[in-house]
């Protein structure tokens, strides 16, 4: 029992502290347009480029505004 214990806790330390990570190679398939519901530290791609979600820093899907300036008048005769 103490070994089922032990390998148990050796899961929980390596699944919580994953520690560094190196790779020669790395796909990355359907990743989210824009950050939308994602948490920080989370990777999406927008207009081809790869991001990482990070606080108070976001990336809006779209961009878009209106603005009125003055009134013009058209006569005809």
């Amino acid at each position: 029992m103490s070994e089922v214990v032990r390998s148990f806790s050796v899961f929980l330390e390596l699944f919580n502290n994953p520690g560094d990570a190196r790779h020669t190679e790395l796909t990355l398939t359907n990743l989210p347009q824009n950050d939308y519901n994602l948490e920080v530290g989370a990777l999406f791609q927008q207009d081809g480029n790869l991001k990482i979600v990070i606080a108070n820093k976001p990336h809006p899907a779209g961009l878009a505004g209106t603005g009125a300036v003055g009134s013009v008048t058209v006569s005809t005769p």
